[in-house]
């Protein structure tokens, strides 16, 4: 093969791996052929080309995004595979750190919360803070508390 010329084969090869990675990467993903239709007008457009030089040129083109596509994908797939916290939330990170170790992490409280808030009866445990019969074990916890160094 000449470096300006296609044979139909190539040209064959590399619309059909495109068309297996456009499907494993978008159609079969979100049930939409748009990709798909896009890749086969492309290539039906350019089976209308006649001058070699062009035709190797468009090959050429459409060999390095197929290359690009198939890169991108095994990337992806090694990410997920060999790096599994990088789609979590750095919350969900700290919690699988703290597992490994063997310790859990406290209930974490977002802006405007409080441990008054965080419980089943929110209001009661807020009345239980001012509530000057407390039990002995929820005193001693609020002082723990109340002493703990900041």
């Amino acid at each position: 093969m000449s470096a300006t010329t296609a044979t139909k084969s190539e040209v064959l090869s590399v619309f059909r791996g495109m068309l297996r990675e456009v499907s494993k990467q978008y159609t079969r993903r979100n049930n939409n052929k748009l990709w798909h239709n896009e890749v086969v007008t492309k290539f039906r457009a350019g089976a209308v080309e006649r001058d070699p030089s062009i035709v190797a040129t468009n090959l050429g083109h459409a060999k390095n995004v197929y290359a690009f596509m198939r890169s991108n994908r095994s990337h992806r797939e090694m990410v997920e595979r060999y790096w599994p916290t990088s789609g979590l939330t750095e919350e969900e990170k700290l919690t699988r750190t703290a597992n490994t170790v063997g310790l859990s992490l406290p209930k974490m409280f977002g802006a405007g919360e409080s441990w008054a808030d965080s419980g089943a009866a929110g209001g009661e445990a807020a009345k239980a803070a001012v509530d000057p019969e407390l039990a002995p074990e929820v005193k001693e916890a609020l002082d723990i508390v109340k002493n703990a160094p900041s």
